[in-house]
C-alpha cells in the first residue's frame, strides 16, 4: 500500500473526535488543554499553542468536567468521575506538558468533580458520590505542597485528605472558560488555519476522476477535489448529517440517507448531482429508516423505529425503489423488525437477514419475493461483494475476516483479527479492513493472506472506501478523511 497522502478536511485538533467539551489555556500562553467527553469515556489532548501540534493525549474510561493549569508551573490538573450511582470512583491526574510526566491518584468511592488552584501551593478538590443510587453528596478538600512537579504515585492519598461537606445543591466555583469551540477557532485563526469542529464522516466514496464524496455532521453530502479543496457541500436537516452514500453506476448522482431533526420520526433520501451538489430529488418517510442499495441503483429502506404495532397503524416496513426514486414494491413482515437490511457494498442484490434465524436472503425489487441464499452461525458484520478470478463472493468481517461463495454461502477462508472490524471494502483483489483498535489490515481476497498491516492515527474510524484508482479512503469521527 502506498504512503499516506494529505488528508481531506485537514483541520487541527483531530484527537478530539469532533467534540470539544472544555478548553483551558495555561497562564504563560504556551499550552491549551481540551477535553472530549462521550458516554463515560474522556479524551484530554494537550496542544502546543504555537503550532497546535498535539503534545499529549490521555484516554480515561471516566468523564472529566474540569481541568486547571497551575498558575506558575507547567502542570495540568484533571479531575475524573465515573458517574456511577452505586459504585462511584474518581481520579486526579497531574500532567506536566513539558516533560510528559504523569501521575494518577485514585479514589475508590468518590468522583473528582472540580479541581482548582487557589494559589501556587494549594489545589482545591470537590468530590461527589451517590449512596444507593439516590442520595447525592459533595465534599471539599485541599492539598498543599511546596513542590508539585515530578510527584510519584504515593505522594498524595485522596481518601486521606481532610474533607468538609458541601451543600449538594449549592453552586460551585466553576471556571468561566466559555464555550470550547470559539476558543479553538480563535487559536486556529492565529496560525492561519480554520476549525469547524464538524466530525462524523459516516460514509465516504471515491469517484473515477479522483473526487471524493463524504458525509459529516451537519452535512448531507460534500465533494472534494483530488487536490484537497472543497468543491461543494449540501447542508443537512439535522446535526447528525448523512449516514450512507449509494453512488450511481455512472457516478452522476448519489443517493444519501439523512436523519431528520427528530430521527425517530423522519428520514430523508435525497438524490444529489455529483457535478455541483444540486439536490435532484428529496423523498422522505415519517419514520427512522435504514438504506440499502444494489449496484444498478435499485434501493430499499426499512423502518428502524421500534414502534408499538398494537398502538400504531404500520406502514410497509420495507419499501423498494428504482434508481430514479420510482416505487417498485413493498414487503411487510408480521414481525416488522425481523427482516433486517444488510449493509453490503458493491452488491448486485438487495440482501437482508432474519434477525432470529440469521438467514441471508435476496429480495426481489418488484415482487418482494424472498430467495433464501444461506444461513450463518453469527452476524456477518460489515460486508462487500466481489467477483474475481475464483468467482463471486461475499467478504465480511466482525471479529475476523471471512470469504463466502455467493450465493451459496460456503466458507472459503477465515482470517482471525485482534479487534472488531469497523469498516471494510475491496478493490483489485485486496480487501481492506479498518479495525476498532486503530489498525488498517489488507488481505488477499483469494486466500486471506495478509498483505499489509499499518496503524491509523487515533481519530476514530467510521467508514472506508477503496476508490477506483486503488486509494483507500478512511472516514473518521474526527472529521478528517485519510488517504492511503
Amino acid at each position: 500500500m502506498a504512503e499516506p497522502g494529505a488528508p481531506f478536511h485537514d483541520q487541527p485538533f483531530p484527537e478530539l473526535l469532533g467534540l470539544a467539551t472544555e478548553a483551558v489555556v495555561s497562564d504563560d500562553g504556551r499550552w491549551v488543554a481540551v477535553s472530549s467527553v462521550l458516554s463515560g469515556l474522556s479524551r484530554v489532548a494537550v496542544y502546543r499553542i504555537a503550532d497546535l501540534s498535539c503534545a499529549h493525549l490521555l484516554t480515561v474510561a471516566m468523564e472529566t468536567e474540569t481541568m486547571a493549569f497551575h498558575p506558575t508551573l507547567p502542570l495540568l490538573a484533571i479531575g475524573f468521575d465515573n458517574g456511577d450511582a452505586y459504585m462511584r470512583e474518581g481520579r486526579l491526574v497531574l500532567l506536566e506538558p513539558e516533560s510528559g510526566h504523569r501521575v494518577d491518584f485514585a479514589d475508590a468511592h468518590w468522583g473528582v468533580e472540580l479541581v482548582r488552584w487557589t494559589d501556587a501551593r494549594t489545589l482545591e478538590l470537590v468530590f461527589c458520590a451517590m449512596h444507593d443510587g439516590a442520595e447525592f453528596e459533595r465534599s471539599r478538600a485541599t492539598a498543599a505542597r511546596e513542590e508539585w512537579l515530578g510527584l510519584d504515585p504515593g505522594a498524595l492519598d485522596l481518601a486521606a485528605l481532610d474533607r468538609s461537606p458541601l451543600d449538594p445543591d449549592g453552586p460551585l466555583p466553576w471556571p468561566d472558560t466559555g464555550p470550547a469551540l470559539p476558543r479553538l477557532q480563535a487559536l486556529a485563526e492565529r496560525i492561519g488555519r480554520s476549525y469547524d469542529g464538524r466530525g462524523g464522516v459516516r460514509a465516504v466514496a471515491g469517484l473515477s476522476d479522483g473526487r471524493v464524496l463524504a458525509t459529516r455532521n451537519h452535512t448531507t453530502l460534500e465533494c472534494w477535489s483530488p487536490a484537497g479543496s472543497l468543491l461543494w457541500s449540501v447542508p443537512a436537516p439535522s446535526a447528525a448529517g448523512g449516514t450512507r452514500i449509494a453512488v450511481a453506476a455512472d457516478e452522476r448522482a448519489a443517493r444519501v440517507a439523512v436523519p431528520g431533526q427528530d430521527r425517530r420520526t423522519r428520514t430523508e433520501f435525497p438524490l444529489v448531482d455529483t457535478s455541483d451538489g444540486t439536490v435532484l430529488d428529496r423523498p422522505s418517510v415519517p419514520f427512522s429508516a435504514a438504506l440499502t442499495a444494489r449496484t444498478d441503483g435499485v434501493w430499499a429502506i426499512r423502518d428502524t423505529y421500534d414502534r408499538d404495532p398494537w398502538k400504531e397503524v404500520p406502514a410497509p416496513s420495507t419499501r423498494i425503489f428504482a434508481a430514479d426514486g420510482a416505487p417498485l414494491g413493498t414487503a411487510d413482515e408480521p414481525d416488522r423488525y425481523e427482516l433486517v437490511p444488510l449493509d453490503v457494498g458493491r452488491c448486485p442484490e438487495l440482501l437482508f437477514t432474519r434477525r432470529r434465524r440469521r438467514d441471508v436472503l435476496a429480495l426481489d425489487p418488484r415482487t418482494a419475493a424472498e430467495t433464501l441464499l444461506f444461513a450463518t452461525e453469527a452476524p456477518l458484520g460489515k460486508a462487500v461483494y466481489v467477483s474475481d478470478a475464483i468467482g463471486p463472493a461475499l467478504l465480511h468481517g466482525q471479529q475476523g475476516l471471512v470469504r463466502r461463495t455467493f450465493p451459496g454461502g460456503d466458507v472459503v477462508w477465515r482470517r482471525p483479527l485482534e479487534a472488531v472490524v469497523a469498516a471494510l471494502d475491496a478493490h483489485g483483489g485486496v480487501l481492506h479492513a479498518a479495525c476498532e483498535d486503530g489498525t488498517l489490515v489488507s488481505v488477499d481476497t483469494a486466500d486471506g493472506t495478509v498483505l499489509d498491516r499499518r496503524p491509523l492515527p487515533p481519530y476514530g474510524v467510521l467508514s472506508l472506501h477503496a476508490a477506483p484508482d486503488g486509494t483507500v479512503l478512511v472516514g473518521t469521527q474526527a472529521g478528517r478523511i485519510l488517504r492511503y
